[in-house]
């Protein structure tokens, strides 16, 4: 297995491969205007960042570029649309902006309503004063990825009032094996994250190399089920373009 395998770019990225689509989760058709996403009843997807601290290879929206959200266009659709409970500030990856550009869209949001922030940058400052209105969801595909510092951090977050939770990705060669699954749990756990859920590969065109086949994928859910406690198995789902929630697989 290799941490690094999720970075490094692949001869295989360049294999056309059927079934695999340059926008496998139907971003395009679910976009209200620019970088504004609708999918699920209540929630706001907000692209606020086109930038990433590292290039995930297998990444989803890889093919596609993103359209930049602004703060001013959020207040207004929030203003305009009373039905939207939660906003989530996604990229690219949010956390790239720093503190005084998370503030802006931070000020965009009421305060009745939720703010849950997708990323792979595991930092407290600038979130603390949010409190219990922080969903702050990693992403974190393999326990070497947590230290002693991202520990500290969601320490922090925690004891702001913030819901912590992580979501990964079953990926070939990095992660397919329960055994790595379940230290990941544990290792979350340890440091206040509930693991939430576990991604079949999105079918981006030019990640096929990193697809485990859904046999191999359900037998190794079945032996983490056997290997945690309930509260430690991620749900294992997929996203399919126009549902209404995510699939339970």
């Amino acid at each position: 297995m290799s941490l690094k395998k999720q970075f490094e770019f692949s001869a295989q990225e360049a294999v056309k491969t059927r079934g695999f689509k340059k926008d496998p989760v139907g971003d395009v058709n679910a976009e209200i205007e620019s970088g504004f996403l609708r999918k699920y009843k209540g929630r706001l997807l907000v692209l606020a960042s086109d930038k990433c601290a590292r290039q995930c290879r297998f990444c989803f929206r890889r093919n596609t570029p993103i359209k930049v959200a602004s703060p001013e266009r959020l207040r207004k659709i929030l203003e305009r649309d009373k039905s939207i409970k939660e906003v989530i500030l996604s990229g690219g990856d949010p956390m790239m902006l720093g503190s005084d550009g998370l503030q802006k869209f931070f000020d965009a949001i009421p305060l009745g309503i939720r703010i849950r922030i997708h990323t792979r940058i595991i930092r407290s400052n600038g979130l603390q004063h949010l409190g219990s209105r922080l969903i702050f969801v990693s992403h974190i595909n393999h326990p070497d990825e947590l230290n002693e510092k991202t520990g500290e951090n969601f320490q922090n977050l925690a004891n702001s009032g913030a819901t912590l939770f992580n979501q990964s990705v079953l990926l070939k060669g990095v992660n397919d094996n329960a055994k790595i699954l379940a230290e990941l749990s544990e290792k979350l756990f340890s440091q206040r994250v509930l693991p939430y859920y576990l991604h079949q590969l999105d079918k981006a065109q030019g990640t096929a190399h990193f697809e485990v086949p859904i046999k191999k994928a359900k037998q190794i859910v079945k032996e983490l089920k056997e290997m945690l406690p309930g509260y430690l198995v991620p749900r294992f789902v997929r996203e399919v373009k126009g549902a209404k929630s995510k699939i339970w697989i």
